[in-house]
């Protein structure tokens, strides 16, 4: 299948007759909408009864500034309307890493939280504020009903372990270390027993040139009772916590094994360093029985690319899909532009290879965009073995809008599909933290999005029915677009990202005369505008020999 199919089955499609459509629909909730909280939609998942729970921490600005965040939940009907929200505040408490929603087998639900002090000490929570300041941090597991209430708690105490640092910062002569004591919430899944699985860092000090103490890292096993059946704690790279706290879709089962894959390594103990990522090897009592390395191509010696916003499903054949963001290929030595990668990597335990095989991978990135994959999940793998892979894009620099791709990819990588959801408006900053398949396989995104100016910020989740990415009309009908126009605004080069092939692009400025023209040949297509005056200009893509209109848009020089 190659690229070309996507203009076959799309042309196809729109010219058929009459079809019966599926609507989207959109919840957004703003971030500000219960002053002073300040909301967050990270992660959210459908119900056995269709209705969705949206994991929504929240924070309480002081002083115009953020603190640390809380648990929260708001859920919402099949069709997208809010039916209820809770928050969990905690006195003396917050919550560090964000909360995560579980529905065990008889369709109860469940979240899954940590308790940390909260050192924040510019808040009226910050712990030393309380006659009895808290001496634990907890893991906890929370029965929730359909009003989001908690009704039964299973809590966890861990030591706070406290250590003091002087002298090396202005600030910690004033306040205890910042993380000492804190609980971070990294991964859980229902394994094929129906426990939970998952792993949280315990971070006994800061990381700084005169502390010498380390983070642990525990892998646990629980029941929906809250029984802690195993756990097991490795001993860390200091400093860890609060980079892993949000990877929840990192760990999967086999038929023996746990595997996570972990990114930027650990250099203490048995999490030896590997900037390149590795996947580590659990028994199913979680003894960590071996580890090997993620091999990266299109890097060399000495520049050796991170992964970060790992995110992995199983395959149907015993490999697994690795998405993850890189360092750019082009400009490897920055920070400051990335590529998002998509794997499909051998991980058998009995491949003894060094580095774990990679059976394919697509490379997407460009030297002039910022990319990023969502935080929590960005890969999704349908019945028919085909896949989901979404990308934040255009991201960092400010000025320009960003969209958000949506690819649909047969099991070799090649592209069905190759969708743009943006907000519909100029100036704004849109970013997806997590992707949700329905069980009748319509597409969630989840995330955030504020206005480049400042002035509004929201939460959103947004349905697509899954005809949504193979046909053209309701494509539109669903507010998705097949191609877009980048930097914008925009210099002396303007991009256009299509999966289409064979397409005519035309470029016209206000007064309606054609100032370029050519087909598409590429997915990113440079045009030079160096010549071009400032102002507008409108681009249209068309197909059937230049006849018929497939997309169109705006572009400021």
């Amino acid at each position: 299948m190659t690229r070309n199919f996507l203009f076959v089955i799309l042309f196809t499609l729109l010219c058929c007759g009459d079809s019966v459509f599926s609507q989207e629909w959109e919840f957004f909730m703003n971030s500000y909408i219960e002053s002073p909280y300040t909301r967050n939609f990270t992660d959210a998942i459908e119900l056995s009864d269709g209705s969705i729970v949206i994991n929504s921490p929240f924070k309480l600005p002081i002083e115009g500034h953020a603190t640390v965040p809380h648990p929260g939940l708001v859920k919402i009907s099949a069709d997208g309307t809010e039916l209820v929200r809770n928050n969990y505040f905690r006195p003396a408490y917050c919550s560090i890493s964000y909360n995560q929603i579980l529905e065990n087998e008889d369709g109860e639900l469940f979240t899954l939280m940590t308790y940390s002090p909260d050192h924040e000490r510019l808040s009226d929570n910050y712990f030393k504020n309380f006659d009895n300041p808290p001496t634990n941090a907890i893991l906890g597991l929370y029965k929730i009903d359909d009003e989001l209430n908690i009704v039964e708690s299973y809590e966890h105490s861990f030591p706070i372990d406290t250590t003091e640092n002087f002298g090396f910062h202005p600030m910690w002569d004033a306040m205890p270390n910042e993380n000492c004591g804190r609980l971070y919430l990294f991964t859980s899944f229902i394994d094929n027993n129906g426990d939970i699985v998952g792993s949280f860092f315990k971070c006994p000090t800061f990381h700084s040139p005169n502390q010498a103490e380390n983070d642990s890292m525990f892998f646990f096993k629980m029941n929906f009772e809250g029984e802690i059946l195993q756990m097991k704690g490795i001993e860390c790279q200091s400093g860890h916590g609060d980079y892993w706290r949000h990877r929840r879709h990192s760990m999967l089962e086999t038929d023996s094994h746990y595997i996570l894959y972990q990114t930027n390594g650990y250099d203490h103990d048995d999490f030896s360093f590997d900037p390149s990522g590795e996947a580590f090897y659990f028994d199913k009592d979680l003894n960590l029985v071996a580890k090997r390395a993620i091999n990266q191509p299109g890097f060399t010696m000495p520049t050796v690319s991170y992964l970060e916003y790992v995110s992995a499903v199983r395959s149907r054949h015993n490999t697994v899909y690795l998405a993850a963001l890189t360092r750019s290929v082009e400009k490897p030595h920055s920070y400051l532009y990335n590529d998002t990668r998509l794997y499909e990597i051998d991980d058998h335990l009995d491949n003894s290879t060094e580095l774990l095989p990679i059976v394919n991978y697509i490379n997407r990135g460009s030297s002039d965009s910022q990319e990023s994959q969502p935080l929590n999940n960005g890969v999704i793998l349908k019945e028919d073995n085909t896949l989901i892979h979404v990308q934040n894009w255009n991201l960092g620099d400010g000025d320009g809008d960003s969209w958000v791709v949506i690819e649909h990819l047969d099991e070799n990588f090649e592209t069905i599909s190759e969708m743009y959801y943006t907000s519909g408006e100029d100036g704004i900053f849109i970013e997806v933290n997590s992707i949700v398949s329905t069980k009748e396989e319509d597409l969630l995104l989840v995330g955030n999005a504020n206005s480049l100016n400042g002035d509004r910020s929201w939460n959103f989740v947004t349905k697509f029915p899954a005809s949504a990415f193979v046909n053209i009309e309701e494509a539109h009908a669903n507010n998705l677009h097949l191609a877009v126009a980048y930097p914008n605004p925009g210099g002396d080069v303007m991009n256009i990202r299509t999966g289409l092939r064979n397409a005519t692009l035309q470029v016209y400025d206000m007064q309606g005369r054609i100032v370029h023209q050519q087909i598409i040949t590429d997915e990113v297509t440079s045009i030079d505008a160096s010549n071009w005056n400032s102002g507008t200009y409108i681009w249209k893509l068309k197909i059937e020999n230049g006849k018929l209109k497939v997309e169109e848009g705006k572009w400021v020089k």
